[in-house]
């Protein structure tokens, strides 16, 4: 009766309060599963016993996965951050939960929450862009890229705000994205392959059989390792969702001439490199004449030629 008298409507029906340990307990991997499985909004409620900094790394969170259901064409806002210091914001609260509700999948989804967060995360992307209304508008049954193809093609459909889906591409939020690709300059890379080394998530790989650097966009966590860690900064992040079946295959970035033993002509290192670092040592007083000119064997000739010069000091004719 004192709800009906003051304008409160209380909890809707479908509203179902889910308690947590901790507000940053769940993430992006819960919220896209929670949609997924047929929710068709996930709010987070925020007391004042939090620190302000977990309420920022959310709401660049909530960025992400809204960016992400909107560029698939699920219309309506999803992911909301509510913050409630006391009595006197639950008018407030009880306004925002009347809000109608957003677009949910046609069809929920069936998978397992795995204890890995990514495998967690892909297994709700792959389920959201299956059943997207961007591929739904045209072919109910067809695979996004399907849809994407008959949209590309100039197939009518409603347009989505915050898209590149044109492209097959998914513009994201450069903060907190945990999804993305690299952009490399090819003029200024030599690669070195300091970026494989540093990658944590194998996203960057190297080639046993050719001076290659390959990319597969599904492992990359946007951590950055790689651009930080790259000597020639030929490495920039691009947080986007890719819709098209390469973002799971290895892509190969750059690739180069091997640089072959001016000696026994065997291949090591990369063209590029080589003359990069023959560029930076040729004023040095250590290599000069032959010796910058044994930068550009093998390591084995280079034992050689050092043994078999007959100018060379060794440490044989070094005497007490």
């Amino acid at each position: 009766e004192k709800g009906q008298k003051d304008g409160t409507h209380g909890v809707p029906a479908r509203v179902l309060p889910v308690p947590l340990w901790h507000t940053s307990s769940t993430g992006i991997d819960i919220w896209l599963t929670a949609v997924a499985y047929g929710a068709a909004q996930v709010w987070v409620l925020l007391t004042d016993e939090e620190a302000p900094q977990y309420a920022v790394a959310l709401q660049e969170q909530m960025a992400v996965a809204q960016a992400i259901l909107s560029g698939l064409g699920y219309a309506g806002e999803h992911f909301k951050l509510l913050q409630v210091r006391d009595a006197r914001d639950l008018p407030a609260l009880d306004r925002a939960l009347q809000a109608a509700p957003a677009q949910a999948p046609a069809k929920h989804a069936s998978f397992a929450v795995q204890a890995d967060k990514r495998a967690t995360l892909e297994l709700a992307l792959d389920h959201l862009m299956a059943q997207a209304p961007l591929a739904n508008a045209t072919a109910p049954r067809q695979s996004l890229l399907s849809g994407l193809t008959n949209r590309m093609a100039g197939a009518p459909q409603a347009e989505s705000a915050g898209t590149a889906a044109e492209a097959g591409v998914i513009t994201l939020p450069a903060k907190g994205s945990p999804l993305g690709a690299l952009a490399i300059n090819k003029e200024a890379c030599t690669l070195c392959l300091s970026c494989v080394s540093a990658c944590p998530a194998s996203a960057l790989a190297d080639n046993a059989q050719a001076p290659q650097l390959r990319f597969i966009e599904k492992n990359c966590v946007q951590c950055g390792l790689c651009v930080a860690t790259c000597p020639e900064k030929a490495l920039s992040l691009l947080p986007r969702l890719s819709l098209l079946p390469q973002r799971k295959e290895a892509v190969v970035l750059n690739q180069m001439q091997p640089f072959a033993c001016v000696r026994c002509g065997k291949p090591f290192g990369t063209l590029k490199g080589i003359e990069a670092m023959l560029g930076k040592l040729v004023g040095h007083s250590m290599f000069q004449g032959a010796a910058l000119e044994r930068l550009k064997m093998c390591g084995d000739c280079r034992v050689i030629d050092i043994y078999s010069a007959d100018n060379e000091i060794k440490i044989t004719d070094l005497k007490p």
